[in-house]
């Protein structure tokens, strides 16, 4: 069975994606229970835990993205797609980890490959990519996706996890090589980031979702935040493209 929460203060647009999610799931022989609300203090109120909300941005009193971060503070893994009538708020709906970024008006098509991609991730959280290290507390398996960002520092290698930081003998440059295929870059010669936690990007300073900040150095400004808007625009759909 499948939660699914509907947002939008537009009550023609939220009954014509009600439709469009009933006939999808009709058509797949999913088992959904949809809930649909016609403000974010509403959707915020509920005590249910969905697995994917369609939510608008552009709303009275609250916005889209004001009730994603209240939404992220209590969970990390519904899948959250923005339906709106612009797309200027990329940036703003990655900073909240937003799977996908519909803009009005959508089509059935659109819709079915935003819930088609969203099962599909929810299946494949499932086989979580992980890597093992021989820290100095021993050997550790770590989730890709619970990595924030590795650090040279003196002769070492810092993993800055979820969990704590461990110590690993490496160079930063092995780390770069094994991780940049999975959503990893190289913003200066001593950090290699997770590209899916990055909250915003103002002049040579990166500032993860964690709260760390992260230099920038002039030489590699320009190709880290290509790779950056190039990973923003192909990830909406998948948080991290394996």
């Amino acid at each position: 069975m499948l939660e699914i929460a509907i947002c939008d203060d537009d009550k023609y647009e939220l009954e014509q994606l009600n439709t469009m999610i009933a006939k999808y799931c009709n058509e797949k022989n999913i088992k959904i229970f949809t809930s649909i609300y016609e403000k974010g203090e509403e959707l915020l109120h509920s005590t249910k835990k969905f697995h994917i909300i369609f939510l608008d941005i552009q709303m009275d009193q609250m916005d889209g993205i004001e009730v994603a971060k209240v939404i992220r503070s209590k969970d990390k893994n519904v899948k959250i797609i923005y339906v709106t009538n612009f797309s200027n708020y990329q940036t703003d709906a990655f900073s909240v980890r937003a799977f996908g970024y519909v803009t009005k008006p959508f089509t059935y098509e659109t819709i079915c490959k935003q819930l088609d991609d969203a099962i599909e991730y929810t299946k494949m959280e499932k086989n979580k990519i992980t890597f093992t290290f021989d820290t100095n507390l021993g050997i550790k398996t770590l989730n890709l996706e619970d990595i924030y960002y590795f650090e040279s520092c003196d002769h070492k290698i810092e993993i800055v996890a979820k969990d704590r930081t461990y110590k690993i003998n490496d160079s930063i440059n092995n780390i770069f090589n094994s991780f940049k295929p999975y959503g990893f870059s190289m913003p200066h010669k001593s950090f290699v980031i997770n590209l899916l936690y990055i909250s915003s990007i103002k002049g040579y300073d990166v500032t993860l979702t964690s709260g760390d900040l992260i230099p920038i150095s002039q030489k590699r400004a320009v190709e880290f935040k290509a790779e950056f808007h190039s990973f923003l625009k192909n990830n909406f759909n998948m948080l991290i493209k394996r």
